[in-house]
C-alpha cells in the first residue's frame, strides 16, 4: 500500500495529459465491470484491471512496469485474503464511487481532481485493510 500510496496519484497527472480514446473507453469498462461484480474476486479483478488503465494511459514504459510489479504484489495470499475478508456490499458500492469520481476527473482532463481522488480511495482502502495505525 505504501508504494501505491506513492505511485499511483502521481502518475494521475501524466494519465489526464496522456489518455487518449481508447484508454478512456478501457477505464469505463473496467469501471462498469468492476459496478456489475457479482462477488469479491470478481470486482477484484475488476479493480485491477481499472488500476492498471491508469498506468497504461501514461504511455509511459516504465510506469507500467512498475503498475505490473504493484499487481504481482497484490496476488500475495496474504492481501488476497484480506480484501476477501473486507468486502461487503457498502464497500462495493463505496469504491465505486471513488473509482467513478477518478475516472471522471480523467474524462474531465483534471490533474489535480484526478490524483486527490486516487489519494483519497488509495488511504480509504489502506484503512480497511490495515487500519488506521498506520
Amino acid at each position: 500500500m505504501a508504494s501505491r500510496l506513492v505511485l499511483e496519484p502521481e502518475l494521475m497527472r501524466l494519465a489526464v495529459a496522456s489518455a487518449a480514446g481508447a484508454d478512456l473507453a478501457e477505464m469505463e469498462r473496467c469501471l462498469r465491470g468492476g459496478e456489475q461484480a457479482a462477488g469479491s474476486e470478481e470486482f477484484e479483478r475488476w479493480d485491477t484491471a481499472l488500476h492498471h488503465s491508469f498506468a497504461l494511459a501514461t504511455h509511459n514504459e516504465v510506469l507500467i512496469s512498475v503498475s505490473s510489479l504493484l499487481i504481482d504484489a497484490g496476488r500475495q495470499p496474504v492481501w488476497g485474503g484480506l480484501k476477501r475478508r473486507s468486502f461487503t456490499p457498502e464497500r462495493h458500492r463505496c469504491y465505486c464511487t471513488e473509482h467513478e469520481q477518478i475516472v471522471t476527473a480523467v474524462r474531465e482532463r483534471d490533474p489535480q481532481a484526478a490524483r486527490d481522488a486516487m489519494r483519497t480511495h488509495l488511504h480509504h482502502v489502506r484503512r480497511v485493510l490495515l487500519g488506521d495505525h498506520l
